[in-house]
C-alpha cells in the first residue's frame, strides 16, 4: 500500500513537471517572437527602408556584397552601412518596460519613432520595428516590433558589450548616407585629367593617355602638347586620384548658394575614366571672416582651409579641404624637367 502511494506521488510530480516544462517552453517561445529584433543573416538583406514622422525617408539597396546605393541614385557610405548592419545583427532585448511607463513610451514611438523595414527579397519585409529614444541613463534604446500594422509591446534594447543608445544609427536623411568619395580611380582606370585655373590659365593642363598607354601633357592655354616633361611626376600625380573625398554636403539657402555659384571659380578638375565617364569638380573660394589673418598676422581674403565645390554632375554643393586637394592642385610647371625650376603649389584662393 505504501509502495503504491509512493508511485502515485512520483507520477503526480512527474506529470506536474512535464506540464510546467511545456508551459514554460511555450511561454519562452512566445517571448522570443515578441522580443526578437535582430536579423542574424545580414548577408541576405537586400534592402533597408527607414522613415520618421517628419516626412524623411531613405531606401538603402544592396548592389553587391560590399556596395550599396541610396534611393537607387547615389553610392552609399560603406562605414555607415556596416554600422547599421552590425546593429541589425546584434540588437537584443535588454529589459521589459514597466506598466506605468508603457503608455508614455508608446506615445513617444508614435510621435517620434523611426520605422525600419528590413528586406531579404523584394516583396515582404523580413522584419519591421520602430526605434525610439534613449533610456534616461543612455544605456538602452526603446523599440517596438510591428504587429499587424501597429506597435507590439515596447522594450528596452541594447547591443551586449556596447554602452550607449542606438537611435543615431538609424539615419533617415538621405544625404547623410551618401558616400563622400569624389574621385576613386586608380592609375590604370584613368584615361585623362583636365585641370583648369581660371585666374591663372598658364597653369592649366591636361594629361591624356593615348591608344598605346603613353602619356601626353598639354598646355590648355596654348592648346599644345609639351615636347619634354617629367613622366614620373605625371604618373605619381595621377596616382593621387585613387582616394579623394569631400568633407560634407553644404546645405545653404537658395540665395546664398546662387551667390556662391555666381562668384569667380577657383579651378575645375575633370577626370575621364577608361569607360568614357567624366567626373567634374568645380571649386569656389570661401571668403574669410572679417579680420581673419594668416599665421604671420597678415590679413587674408579667403578661408585657408576649405573651399566650396560643385560635385555629382553639378547637382550638389560640398565643402572640400585644401589638405585633400593640395596634391591635385599642381600647375603645369610642376611637371617640367628643368631641375633648376622649383616646383610650386597653386596659391590658395587665387
Amino acid at each position: 500500500m505504501k509502495k503504491n502511494k509512493a508511485f502515485i506521488i512520483i507520477a503526480i510530480l512527474l506529470t506536474a513537471l512535464a506540464v510546467y516544462l511545456v508551459i514554460n517552453n511555450s511561454s519562452s517561445t512566445l517571448n522570443v517572437e515578441k522580443t526578437s529584433f535582430a536579423v542574424e543573416d545580414t548577408a541576405a538583406i537586400t534592402k533597408i527602408f527607414l522613415a520618421d514622422k517628419n516626412g524623411h525617408a531613405v531606401t538603402l539597396n544592396r548592389v553587391s556584397q560590399n556596395e550599396w546605393n541610396v534611393n537607387g541614385n547615389y553610392a552609399a557610405r560603406q562605414d555607415g552601412i556596416n554600422t547599421l548592419l552590425t546593429t541589425i545583427k546584434k540588437v537584443e532585448m535588454k529589459a521589459p518596460i514597466g506598466i506605468n511607463a508603457r503608455e508614455n513610451i508608446l506615445k513617444d514611438l508614435a510621435a517620434r519613432g523611426i520605422k525600419i523595414e528590413i528586406y531579404t527579397n523584394d516583396d515582404e519585409p523580413e522584419k519591421v520595428y520602430y526605434v525610439g529614444g534613449p533610456t534616461p541613463d543612455n544605456s538602452g534604446t526603446y523599440m517596438a516590433l510591428e504587429d499587424d500594422g501597429d506597435f507590439s509591446d515596447p522594450y528596452i534594447t541594447h547591443i551586449p558589450g556596447f554602452y550607449g543608445y542606438l537611435t543615431t544609427r538609424y539615419i533617415v536623411l538621405d544625404y547623410k548616407w551618401r558616400s563622400s568619395v569624389i574621385f576613386k580611380s586608380t592609375y590604370s582606370e584613368i584615361n585623362s585629367v583636365k585641370v583648369e585655373y581660371y585666374q591663372k590659365p598658364e597653369d592649366s593642363f591636361e594629361i591624356v593617355k593615348n591608344e598605346n598607354g603613353q602619356l601626353i601633357l598639354k598646355s590648355l592655354k596654348f592648346n599644345a602638347p609639351l615636347a619634354n616633361f617629367d613622366s614620373i611626376a605625371v604618373k605619381e600625380y595621377l596616382v593621387n586620384y585613387a582616394n579623394i573625398h569631400f568633407e560634407a554636403f553644404e546645405k545653404l539657402k537658395p540665395e546664398t548658394r546662387d551667390s556662391i555659384l555666381a562668384s569667380p571659380k577657383f579651378f575645375s578638375i575633370s577626370l575621364t575614366d577608361k569607360n568614357g565617364k567624366t567626373n567634374t569638380v568645380k571649386a569656389y573660394p570661401i571668403k574669410a571672416k572679417p579680420g581673419a589673418v594668416d599665421l604671420k598676422g597678415n590679413p587674408i581674403d579667403y578661408d585657408p582651409d576649405r573651399m566650396y565645390a560643385k560635385i555629382n554632375e553639378e547637382q550638389d554643393l560640398a565643402l572640400i579641404q585644401y589638405f585633400t586637394f593640395d596634391k591635385l592642385m599642381k600647375p603645369l610647371s610642376w611637371f617640367e624637367t628643368d631641375p633648376v625650376q622649383p616646383k610650386r603649389f597653386i596659391p590658395r584662393g587665387n
